[in-house]
């Protein structure tokens, strides 16, 4: 648990002091089975009064007034609202209305669905969506420009892979960004796949060699993003989610404070500002306008390297498998890091007093993050520093989390979909330290989980899934040693989560003091082998008032 004896204590006094008579609660939940971080079983009953828990305990009637509404929740289980401790909201709502290609089955499906998605655009429409993956393919060979580009009709086309850290581009968009044959170089950070006879580009992009393409896409206007954010924000709420650490670039918040200006926000958001310069960053973040508790910047977001799927991720040793002229192939750096920048943006966090969120996959790098956040950092746990993804690490680097206190931020469907295909690439010995949940608590860690959306499902049931039964998506169970319970599970989507983004002294939790976010599940998760991807909220609520209904 993340509050401290003392704290726990004067929070249940607070609660007992309540239970006095007064004026009756808005809203009552009763017939209930209230789960939180804190009670030792389920609650029945709890009250709201102008927006946050008044009281939680045993049915109470002097909390019922005239103009009381009662809530039935029909013995179903009522949880916190979740929190997705990382998510990109603005990407995944403009994805919604995007070429999706994560489900292609195979090579003929994937050309036939760009191909169809290609021919109802409008003439010098960019193909654009992607989120595609070929590991489940049976022949999971990679994608290149001569697959598409017939069927592309000379449109650009640039589709990202699931994670986001290589895209697929056409002959049109090379065209565009002047990549042949001859040139130009790898990038700082990045890497042009090309072939190794004839050095033609395949149409592989990877880490920063895709900004050679994506900087030519015509940019949406700040209307078409709010759009976004509200489609993001009904898909959030249908799965349970009330609160997020939303992960955004520095240029997209102008459109946050059009959201925040709207003042009938259905959920909140801690954006963590994505950007290469903090100091910079830090200066635009001081004129933002937000609304205190729905949207604020809470820190600044940088990558140290890739991922493991495009084989970006950086490794302490090589991978496995690597192509002969490529036989030492550890993964990268991003951009920035080995020549001090990197340092220097963690010292402009400390200075604004912004919280450092940094992405780190392979063991090397969380290796170094670690390293850099001790040097600049004298209380890490006041600073609450967190790893982004955290998904490989060095053995002894896992009691470090602990002893430092860094916040691991980690995403567990990434463990179900990975599974399939990581000790392919890293061996079963690195995989022993992959994904190391229940390791990390043991050694003191804080976790806190989300889901990376659009890179996978933001659903957290298939989250808390992946985290409790280690299945990954191929069926198989893949190191249930780092498996955990579902209530630990779900403090990494609740209490923990709202730890790592300094909200946990309102949000995370069903208890007197704290926001009423709460969601009514259609189906209970701590039933014995349940069916997680039928488990969904029937009703969500945010500071007491309905949101999203089932049905809705």
């Amino acid at each position: 648990m993340l509050t401290t004896p003392t704290a726990m204590l004067s929070t249940l006094a607070a609660g007992l002091l309540l239970l006095q008579p007064g004026p009756p609660a808005d809203l009552v939940i009763e017939n209930a089975r209230i789960w939180s971080d804190g009670l030792p079983g389920f609650a029945s009953f709890a009250a709201v009064r102008d927006g946050e828990f008044v009281y939680v305990g045993d049915a109470d009637p002097q909390w019922i007034g005239p103009q009381t509404a009662v809530l039935d929740a029909g013995q179903r289980v009522v949880l916190p609202g979740l929190i997705d401790s990382h998510v990109h909201m603005l990407g995944g709502g403009t994805g919604l209305a995007q070429l999706q290609l994560r489900d292609a089955a195979d090579k003929d499906e994937f050309i036939a669905r760009i191909a169809q998605w290609s021919a109802q655009l409008r003439p010098g429409r960019w193909i654009l969506g992607g989120r595609w993956s070929v590991e489940s393919w049976t022949s999971p060979e990679s994608p290149r420009k001569e697959w598409i580009d017939e069927v592309t009709g000379g449109r650009p086309l640039y589709l990202p892979r699931m994670d986001g850290h290589s895209a697929l581009v056409n002959s049109a968009a090379l065209e565009l960004a002047g990549i042949t044959r001859q040139g130009p170089d790898d990038p700082e950070g990045g890497v042009i796949d090309r072939d190794p006879q004839t050095r033609e580009p395949t149409g592989i992009l990877r880490e920063s060699a895709m900004f050679l393409v994506s900087r030519f896409i015509p940019e949406p206007t700040v209307d078409d993003k709010v759009d976004a954010l509200r489609a993001a924000m009904r898909h959030a709420l249908a799965h349970g989610i009330t609160s997020a650490s939303d992960v955004a670039s520095i240029c997209d918040l102008p459109a946050y404070e059009v959201l925040a200006a709207d003042g009938n926000l259905p959920m909140r958001l801690f954006v963590y500002a994505t950007a290469d310069d903090w100091s910079g960053a830090a200066e635009i973040i001081k004129s933002f306008q937000g609304r205190e508790d729905w949207i604020e910047v809470n820190g600044l977001k940088v990558y140290l390297d890739g991922s493991l799927g495009s084989r970006t991720a950086l490794m302490r040793d090589p991978y496995l498998g690597n192509r002969p002229d490529r036989s030492q192939w550890r993964g990268l750096f991003r951009e920035g890091v080995e020549d001090g920048r990197f340092a220097a943006n963690l010292a402009a966090a400390r200075s604004a007093g912004l919280q450092p969120i940094v992405h780190a996959i392979g063991d090397q790098a969380n290796h170094f993050l670690l390293n850099a956040y001790a040097v600049e950092f004298d209380d890490l746990r006041a600073a609450r520093c967190r790893s982004e993804h955290a998904q490989h690490l060095l053995p002894a680097d896992i009691q470090r989390f602990g002893d430092l206190g860094v916040i691991a931020s980690m995403q567990p469907y990434h463990k179900a979909d990975d599974g399939r295909y990581a000790e392919a690439l890293i061996g079963p010995y690195r995989a022993r330290s992959s994904y190391a949940y229940k390791s990390l608590l043991d050694a003191g860690a804080v976790l806190a989980f989300g889901s990376d959306w659009p890179v996978v499902s933001i659903n957290p049931m298939l989250g808390v899934e992946a985290a409790v039964t280690g299945r990954t998506l191929a069926g198989e169970i893949w190191q249930p040693q780092e498996n955990l319970t579902v209530g630990e599970a779900l403090r990494c989507y609740t209490a923990r989560a709202a730890y790592a983004m300094f909200e946990d002294t309102q949000l995370g939790r069903i208890a007197p003091g704290y926001r009423a976010d709460f969601i009514i599940m259609s189906a209970s998760p701590f039933d014995h082998e349940p069916k997680w991807s039928e488990i969904h909220p029937v009703a969500v609520y945010v500071d007491g008032v309905m949101r999203y209904e089932a049905g809705d």
